[in-house]
């Protein structure tokens, strides 16, 4: 079980987890109506932030939850072991089938490749996953990306990591190599297999309750890839923290979301949803006032909510989370595993 110390913004490391896990559902369900908008559009319509949750009761988890809470189950179904990556392939294929709401284009080619069809997104309608019958999760990803002529970066798998985080708490160096392999079943490029990782260790820094500076976060992300070295070429990760990470880190320590541009031709890019963890690991100082920002600045704001709210609630704790949205967001999953409970059996998980 998790102790209780460190000198962060909240000392208890049980709140923290929870706060993690039912942030991530709160920014990500405040986001979801305004997907795609700019942020010009959301000024309009939304003089003073997006403050409310409007999905309706019985709504089906949206991408970034789903895809996360199947991570933080996979992290608990390895037991002592690390993530098992076909595992992980099959469970999101399953998903897609039977919910899919919001799967991103680059994930939804993978899994087609991954399924040997298309998914079919049965958006909780009581829809029967098929058996996948394609290719290897680790080939599929690879050949979108290659396809794409290397070029796909998105945010697909920084957007779901944060669970992971309470798994491997204490081990830089095993949060590293699991993230890597959580990213690798759908996103082949470093630049997405990199900036997961500077997320957790981050994450991982606010939960023990330590104060998260960028530069520390970088300097343990390439202690972790010290140690890890060639080990993870087979996954076809670079074994050493890009420089276009690098320099994205040192870019977040700077600017608020409103500066990223989050709006922009790059929207879902791995990079800024990075830097939107960084700001609200770094210079946020209030839950609600942090993750209205981050959404109302527009672009993706749906991943760009669930990252932030993640990152907030490890650094502020779950009482710090709005009652109003905590409420709406049990409203909406009625029958689910409450998030709470989730980030509980994580944390069990961590020994």
């Amino acid at each position: 079980m998790l102790e209780t110390g460190g000198e962060g913004i909240n000392v208890n490391p049980v709140d923290r987890c929870r706060g993690l896990m039912v942030g991530l559902g709160v920014g990500n369900a405040l986001g979801v109506p305004q997907e795609g908008w700019p942020r010009h559009a959301v000024e309009a319509s939304y003089p003073n932030g997006i403050r409310e949750i409007e999905l309706e009761p019985g709504e089906p988890d949206d991408d970034d939850l789903a895809q996360a809470i199947i991570l933080a189950e996979a992290a608990i179904a390895a037991g002592s072991g690390d993530l098992d990556i076909d595992e992980i392939g099959r469970r999101f294929w399953v998903w897609a089938e039977e919910n899919g709401r919001g799967i991103g284009i680059q994930t939804a080619d993978v899994l087609s490749l991954i399924g040997g069809a298309r998914p079919r997104c049965g958006l909780g309608v009581g829809l029967q996953a098929r058996e996948p019958t394609g290719l290897p999760a680790v080939a599929a990803a690879r050949q979108v990306w290659e396809e794409s002529d290397r070029y796909s970066a998105g945010n697909g798998a920084v957007m779901r990591c944060a669970p992971l985080a309470i798994r491997w708490l204490r081990d830089d160096v095993a949060l590293a190599r699991n993230t890597a392999l959580s990213v690798v079943t759908t996103h082949a490029d470093s630049r997405c297999v990199w900036s997961s990782i500077v997320v957790n260790v981050a994450v991982a820094m606010l939960v023990r309750g330590e104060d998260v500076a960028v530069s520390e976060a970088l300097k343990r992300t390439r202690r972790a890839a010290a140690v890890l070295g060639d080990s993870i070429a087979g996954l076809g990760v670079a074994g050493a923290v890009p420089e276009t990470v690098e320099d994205a880190c040192s870019l977040a320590a700077l600017i608020a979301p409103a500066d990223l541009a989050l709006d922009g031709r790059d929207m879902g890019y791995t990079l800024k949803a990075m830097q939107v963890v960084l700001w609200c690991a770094t210079q946020a100082t209030d839950f609600e006032e942090a993750l209205v920002a981050v959404v109302s600045s527009g672009g993706d704001t749906d991943t760009n909510g669930a990252i932030a709210g993640a990152v907030l609630g490890a650094r502020f704790g779950l009482t710090a989370i709005p009652s109003r949205w905590r409420w709406r967001l049990a409203e909406i999953r009625p029958g689910s595993e409450t998030l709470e409970a989730l980030a509980d059996r994580c944390a069990a998980a961590s020994g």
